[in-house]
């Protein structure tokens, strides 16, 4: 079936007309097309409304686009998919500025425990201890004022830590005889006694086992309310970073007809073994859902002071965490890239930036044999030595520009070093692939937010001038590394990223011409519709 979608702007971004990946426009003179043909799921023409009109065959179905500004759909290079559906349903205490809103947050859902024998667990969190002005810190004795009675597990805001009440350790089988994992911590009281707060590797199963457990309620249930939200935001392709229970699910989706955006799947370690005896490979499966790199992890997190720098956090000898060392991180990739698998690296410190850097370049020979195109997740902060390597092994930086505006107080423990921090401008200059996401629930998925952040670098307009403002980017450039760059991480350059002939039908309709308002307005673009394979997925409504 044909379809004609006019009255609108199309901003293509199709190097073939004008545009190319560094954001660069040859001809600025060069009228906008306002129309959009597609047959079945592909774009057939963009152009002139009267000369598609004249071309598109009878029977043809006509949307009227309202005027509105139509970009290629938004993708999110790095989302936890799974845990922002289920944030929209838990307890969030993203906004509390001490412990007694976090637990303010938190009572509701325990009274609702309480009366609701289904409710076995209680999730969520997102709390955010750099941002608590009082004394107080989390442990489970807290927790156990509010809710004796139902095991309580809390991620914090960048969910490398944990949070537990006692009832929760007891199901869990935690006591003090546990002993800390490689790569994490069982925090301890004076006595040796668990606080129930739980750090990086002894955090990360047990919050994704929980996930995939009983206890956490049915995925199908909720999984289609983040995929609503994302339509919402103008999204239509994700790099997935949670579990097989997530991969699963958007199978039965897909099964049913209603998968509505595409999923490149990032694979999580404990499923690789599998993975690589059933002969899968990145980029294997097809237009809607398609098997991603390896993730793996080389530290922690900035707001846990557990990412790995070179140089000991100020005023301490502690320099964060090595999730794995380096051998193993180079044992771990050496095993995937000999199965035609990518790596994606987990490092925000420059200590594990350089160590990835490191393994994807000891296993050059084999990761070029089959065409890998590794990445290093949030790489926030980077030597500057390491900077052109990223162009030299063909390693994507993957980037949530949000990072930076929400971790501007945090950045200034930092500040003084000679290193590269955020630095999308600096590894663009250096030649380097970016890629952008947003790393929800960690921050919003709204991308038109992450495109402000990209351009001002800035959170409520401060600082004016932007945080390091040599690191902003051009408004093309960062629409790229939503929309193209997105595409390219995946292995579908050649068939998303931009609207052209050939590719597939992926757009999203806005309010405002995001190239031309004042970059504060940016923010608030609003998604007047979304389209992905020639179907209008969400449209607003007035």
């Amino acid at each position: 079936m044909h379809r004609l979608f006019h009255n609108a702007t199309v901003h293509a971004m199709n190097p073939a007309t004008g545009w190319t990946p560094q954001g660069q426009w040859h001809s600025h003179d060069m009228p906008h097309p306002d129309a959009i043909l597609t047959s079945e799921d592909r774009i057939v023409a963009v152009g002139e409304y009267r000369a598609l009109r004249d071309m598109a065959p009878l029977g043809t179905e006509r949307t009227d686009l309202g005027g509105t500004y139509v970009l290629p759909g938004m993708g999110d290079g790095h989302i936890h998919s799974a845990m922002y559906s289920r944030s929209l349903i838990e307890p969030d205490m993203r906004g509390c500025v001490n412990l007694e809103e976090a637990l303010a947050v938190l009572r509701p859902y325990v009274e609702q425990a309480r009366t609701d024998p289904s409710i076995t667990w209680i999730f969520g969190g997102q709390w955010n201890i750099n941002a608590w002005t009082g004394p107080e810190r989390p442990d489970r004795h807290v927790l156990d004022w509010v809710a004796p009675d139902v095991p309580v597990a809390l991620s914090s805001l960048d969910l490398h830590t944990l949070w537990l009440n006692s009832r929760a350790l007891t199901e869990l089988g935690l006591d003090r005889t546990v002993k800390d994992p490689d790569g994490g911590e069982f925090e301890r009281d004076e006595h040796g006694e668990l606080t129930g707060v739980l750090k990086e590797a002894a955090a990360i199963p047990i919050r994704d086992g929980l996930m995939q457990s009983d206890v956490s309620g049915s995925i199908d249930s909720y999984l289609p309310l983040g995929q609503r939200e994302l339509l919402q935001r103008g999204i239509t392709s994700i790099h997935d970073i949670d579990g097989v229970d997530c991969l699963h699910a958007y199978r039965k989706l897909h099964d049913r007809g209603e998968l509505d955006i595409r999923v490149h799947k990032i694979l999580r370690q404990e499923q690789i073994e599998d993975f690589i005896r059933r002969g899968i490979r990145t980029h294997s499966g097809d237009e809607w859902i398609s098997m991603g790199p390896l993730k793996l992890f080389a530290d922690g997190a900035l707001g846990s002071h557990t990412c790995h720098m070179s140089e000991a956090w100020p005023g301490t000898q502690d320099h964060g965490m090595a999730v794995m060392e380096p051998e193993e991180l180079e044992h771990w990739i050496h095993r995937a890239a000999s199965a035609g698998i990518a790596a994606a690296v987990h490092a925000i410190g420059d200590q594990a930036a350089t160590e990835a850097l490191d393994a994807i370049e000891a296993n050059q020979a084999i990761s070029r044999a089959f065409g890998l195109r590794h990445r290093i997740e949030h790489a926030q902060y980077v030597k500057r030595t390491d900077v052109p390597r990223f162009r030299e092994l063909e390693v994507t930086a993957s980037l949530q520009p949000m990072h930076c505006t929400t971790d501007i107080p945090l950045n200034g423990f930092l500040e003084d070093r000679d290193l590269v921090a955020y630095g999308w401008n600096s590894l663009r200059r250096a030649g380097a692939e970016l890629v952008f996401g947003s790393d929800a629930p960690v921050e919003d998925p709204n991308p038109f937010h992450g495109i402000h952040a990209a351009i001002t670098r800035t959170r409520d307009g401060s600082p004016e001038g932007g945080w390091q403002p040599h690191e902003i980017i051009s408004r093309p450039e960062a629409v790229s590394h939503y929309t193209h760059s997105v595409a390219r991480a995946s292995y579908e350059e050649n068939q998303k990223g931009c609207l052209a002939p050939g590719m597939l039908a992926d757009f999203v309709c806005v309010d405002r011409d995001i190239f031309a308002v004042d970059a504060e307005a940016v923010r608030d673009t609003v998604v007047e519709a979304t389209v992905v394979g020639s179907q209008i997925r969400y449209q607003r409504e007035d």
